[in-house]
């Protein structure tokens, strides 16, 4: 134990941070699947349907009413006004608390209108605006505490959240059986909504400050041109479910979800990756060791394939894990949907060029190019072959985004930072592998043996995946 302590002790506090927001980011992208087997048994396919519309909604509300403000223009006001951070925390705070407000107005004058355009009842809709109101000031605190290095307090809240969402959602639905979608999503939220009207008052009394008008026309003039960027990512994720929902209905909505959730957990761990990834990339882009991002992300890349790859292998014993028989038929959107994450995360590497860069028209032309295509397939294929079809058009739309980026990275970055040929193969392999797995559906002996054959090949390879994970953390520490 005392070794153990003294190896923990060791490790440099960047890589300890790293290491935790990993794991706060995993747990919030895995919370839903973890519990989707409990709540798709206790509420019926459009009861289910409502409370992922909800989240969709959400998702998509936020870009607009939130402005995104806490994530990387908030980064960059630390940098900027750097000895000041608590005032500017309380004065981004405080623009978005502004933001909410107005939009609270519009929605209480067109509340009629707006609940049947979204479909949802007016006890999420208010709801959903409290939220609204208070979650982005836990959001400033865990961002500003990750700018610091610091991970003890965001990673103590994060598991207590992970504990208690989901317990206070059976315990709505227990005491609400009658309203059980509206009781869940409701007390699902109750802990995190706790969690930011406590963060709201210590933002507030630390920072004692609610407008400057420099910070605001500051923080509007950085994200204001990027909210079609975050709100083309958004309908690029989430809109299959709110089109699904209004095309068919709800139980298909929720069937649909199912499926995505899979993939959502490929999701967390490119998300996990990335927040770890792009520091790597970034700094060595500055000191143009463009040979070293190359060869690192030709691995990254293979491990990434793997992933997905093995994730539509076991996806009917998982979806019969995660939900009764009526919900099996979403065993057939996960594949395409698995492609669609691979080819996000693609497009991750070439936008992280144009972020480097400050090319926000470009990033905001590619994703919202994508964005308009999806709906449009969509519109067009749901009536047409149902909810599964909307995998295929999460596919199609995400390979438009990464051909999209790709394409504005050459014109802004000349250097060869990436073995695109290399990239084109291992995409052939990947799509060709999942389609291919669709025909092995029925046979489980084989599906598992390919996950055996696999397993070993990796074992007889742990040395050189050992390595590339020391070189790895090397790089993180600067070495």
């Amino acid at each position: 134990m005392t070794k153990i302590k003294y190896a923990i002790k060791k490790i440099p506090l960047p890589v300890k941070a790293m290491i935790s927001y990993i794991i706060i980011i995993f747990m919030q992208s895995s919370i839903s699947l973890i519990t989707t087997p409990i709540f798709t048994r206790m509420l019926s396919t459009t009861e289910y349907g409502i409370t992922t519309l909800y989240n969709s909604w959400y998702n998509l509300f936020a870009i607009f009413i939130t402005l995104n403000l806490s994530s990387g223009v908030y980064t960059n006001a630390l940098l900027d006004y750097e000895g000041k951070e608590k005032r500017v925390t309380s004065e981004f705070l405080g623009l978005s608390i502004t933001s909410a407000t107005i939009f609270s107005i519009i929605y209480f004058a067109f509340r009629k209108y707006i609940e049947n355009a979204v479909g949802l009842s007016s006890y999420l809709l208010t709801f959903m605006l409290l939220n609204f109101f208070v979650y982005p000031a836990w959001s400033f605190i865990i961002n500003r505490k990750k700018f610091d290095f610091k991970y003890k307090i965001p990673l103590v809240i994060s598991i207590i959240l992970f504990v208690l969402d989901p317990i206070f959602g059976i315990v709505g639905i227990k005491l609400f059986p009658d309203d059980k979608a509206v009781a869940k999503t409701i007390f699902c939220n109750i802990p995190t909504v706790t969690v930011g009207i406590i963060s709201c008052f210590i933002i507030f009394i630390r920072g004692k400050s609610f407008y400057n008008k420099e910070i605001w026309k500051y923080a509007l003039k950085f994200n204001l041109p990027l909210v079609p960027h975050y709100l083309s990512n958004i309908i690029l994720s989430q809109s299959d479910r709110i089109m699904i929902s209004k095309i068919l209905n709800e139980a298909y909505a929720g069937m649909y979800s199912i499926a995505y959730m899979i993939s959502s957990l490929i999701n967390g761990i490119f998300t996990a990756i990335n927040s770890a990834w792009t520091p790597f990339v970034y700094k060595n882009l500055k000191a143009n060791r463009i040979k070293k991002i190359s060869e690192n992300t030709n691995i990254l890349i293979v491990v990434i394939s793997v992933i997905c790859v093995g994730v539509v292998l076991i996806a009917p014993e998982v979806i019969k894990i995660l939900a009764p028989s009526e919900y099996y038929s979403a065993v057939w959107a996960v594949p395409p949907v698995c492609i669609g994450m691979y080819f996000s995360f693609i497009y991750t590497l070439f936008g992280k060029l144009e972020f480097y860069h400050k090319k926000n028209l470009f990033i905001m032309v590619a994703t919202t190019a994508a964005a308009i295509l999806n709906i449009i397939l969509n519109l067009i294929f749901i009536p047409i072959f149902g909810y599964i079809a909307a995998g295929y058009t999460t596919a199609i739309g995400y390979f438009a985004l990464a051909i999209g980026h790709y394409i504005f990275m050459k014109k802004i970055d000349k250097r060869k930072i990436y073995n695109i040929k290399f990239i084109i193969k291992i995409s052939i392999v990947v799509v060709i592998s999942i389609f291919s797995i669709i025909f092995l559906y029925d046979y489980v002996l084989i599906r598992y043996g390919i996950i055996l054959v696999a397993l070993i090949i990796l074992a007889l390879n742990y040395k050189q995946l050992l390595s590339f994970a020391k070189r790895y953390i090397k790089e993180i520490r600067g070495e």
